[in-house]
C-alpha cells in the first residue's frame, strides 16, 4: 500500500515502539527521527518528506539525532527518579543507548579511534543495581533479563568475551536459589561457553545448576545440549 500522509502514524508507531511502548510526539522530546535510517526510503516515503522539511528549519541530521537522544535520556532518567525499579523503563533506556552507540559506531567505521560503550555500560549498571525487594521470583523475572541483555550486549556488541563471562556469573551468584532459580540464565551461561569452544566449561555450569537446583528444564537443556554437540 502506498504510505501517504493520512499512514503517516501508522508507520511511525512501530518505529517509536522500538524506544518507547507509547509513542510521543516531537514536543516531547522522543519523536526517532534516528529510525528512519532503520527502514528503506521506499517504504516511508511520507516520513522522509517529513524528515527533510524538518532537517533544512533545524540543521543537520547528527544535530538532529543528538538532540532527540538527549532530551530521551532526560525524560528516562526523570521517570526513574520517581521509580528506580520500573525495569520497562531501564529496558528502554538501555535500548536506546545501545541503538545510539551501535549508530555511532558504524557512522565512525573506518575511523583509527574506536567508539566508547561506556554510556551502554553505565545504563546498565545502573539498572541491574536496582535489585528487586524480598525473594517473590515474579519480581525478579524482568530484573534478571536485564543482566542476560548486558551480557549478549558484550558478547555480541563489544567482543568483551571476560566481561559477558563475569556478567553471567555475577547474575547467577546474585539469584537466591535457595528460594527459586532461572533455568533459562544457566542454560544461556552454557550455551555462551559453547560458542567459547569451552564445552567443559558448559557441562561444569549445567552440573553445578543441576546439584543446586534439579528442574526438569535444566535437565532437558542439559541432555539437548548433549544431542546437538
Amino acid at each position: 500500500m502506498p504510505i501517504g500522509d493520512k499512514h503517516t502514524a501508522d508507520v511511525a508507531a512501530p518505529i517509536c515502539s522500538k524506544h518507547r511502548h507509547d509513542c510521543q510526539p516531537l514536543n516531547s522530546g522522543c519523536y526517532p527521527y534516528f529510525a528512519l535510517s532503520r527502514l528503506p526510503q521506499s517504504k516511508s516515503a511520507a516520513l522522509y518528506a517529513a524528515y527533510t522539511r524538518f532537517e533544512k528549519q533545524h540543521g543537520d541530521r547528527s544535530g538532529v539525532e543528538s538532540t532527540v537522544l538527549g532530551k530521551c535520556r532526560i525524560q528516562y532518567e526523570e521517570e526513574l527518579a520517581h521509580d528506580g525499579r520500573n525495569y520497562d523503563v531501564w529496558f528502554d533506556y538501555a535500548r536506546l543507548e545501545e541503538d545510539a552507540y551501535r549508530g555511532e559506531r558504524d557512522d565512525d567505521a573506518g575511523v583509527a579511534e574506536e567508539v566508547s560503550p561506556e554510556k551502554v555500560r553505565e545504563v546498565y549498571g545502573q539498572a541491574i543495581a536496582q535489585v528487586p525487594p524480598g525473594n517473590e521470583k515474579r519480581h525478579w523475572r524482568q530484573y534478571i533479563f536485564l543482566w542476560l541483555n548486558y551480557a549478549i550486549f558484550e558478547e555480541l556488541e563489544t567482543k568483551d568475551i571476560s566481561r559477558a563471562r563475569q556478567i553471567y556469573k555475577t547474575a547467577i551468584e546474585l539469584v537466591p536459589h535457595k528460594q527459586f532459580t532461572f533455568a533459562k540464565i544457566w542454560l544461556l551461561f552454557a550455551k555462551f561457553e559453547i560458542r567459547q569452544l569451552d564445552l567443559m566449561a558448559a557441562r561444569k555450569i549445567l552440573g553445578a545448576a543441576i546439584g543446586m537446583c534439579p528442574k526438569e528444564a535444566l535437565f532437558k537443556g542439559y541432555i539437548q545440549m548433549e544431542l546437538e554437540l
